[in-house]
């Protein structure tokens, strides 16, 4: 399994790169790394062609997955399709380079599902009945599954939720005093609200 820190979004909202900001003296991404490896899981960055160089110098090209030109989509599932067809015998444990919050304990809550019952394509959580696509692990033969739908045409929205609706999903209901790892900041004025867990 390969970890894969989600940096390849617009930030349009934040105006400046949401990887690149620092968080107790650490880049976004690198939390979100930081986090991954602690599973003991090889970890890469999603990131598209703009950032290419600049997240090069500070992680190495070799740790950087940019977003495959061939593929005619955008928003996160662009990303994660990407890195699976860059790693395609690999399965995926996503997580956005904005959720700052996530604590190691639910990602360990989500290995302990995939390796219970590997019946499923996907793991993810739910909150209040709405899946939180952005920090899951998605299984490399579901992935696959999407890729082929995309190339015939059969991807009617590129949503990482509608690709979910694809695929068999192991959902884990978020306790509310988790509630808060799941929060994405989006904007200066988020940060600044940002208290340090």
């Amino acid at each position: 399994m390969l970890g894969i820190v989600l940096c390849g979004g617009q930030s349009l909202r934040m105006g400046t790169d949401k990887g690149l900001l620092i968080h107790q003296d650490k880049l976004w991404a690198q939390v979100q790394a930081d986090k991954l490896s602690v599973l003991d899981l090889p970890v890469k960055f999603s990131v598209n062609s703009s950032q290419q160089e600049t997240y090069a110098g500070y992680f190495g090209a070799e740790q950087l997955i940019v977003d495959d030109p061939s593929l005619d989509i955008r928003g996160p599932l662009l990303g994660v399709l990407s890195a699976h067809l860059s790693n395609p015998e690999e399965d995926l444990f996503l997580l956005a380079c904005d959720m700052l919050l996530m604590e190691i304990k639910l990602l360990e809550k989500l290995i302990h599902s995939f390796k219970a019952d590997d019946a499923f394509d996907a793991y993810i959580f739910t909150q209040d009945g709405q899946q939180e696509p952005l920090c899951g692990i998605y299984k490399a033969e579901g992935l696959k599954k999407n890729v082929h739908l995309l190339q015939t045409n059969g991807l009617a929205k590129h949503s990482m939720k509608y690709v979910l609706g694809n695929l068999r999903v192991c959902e884990t209901g978020i306790e509310d005093q988790d509630y808060r790892c799941f929060s994405n900041f989006n904007s200066q004025e988020e940060i600044n609200n940002l208290t340090s867990p």
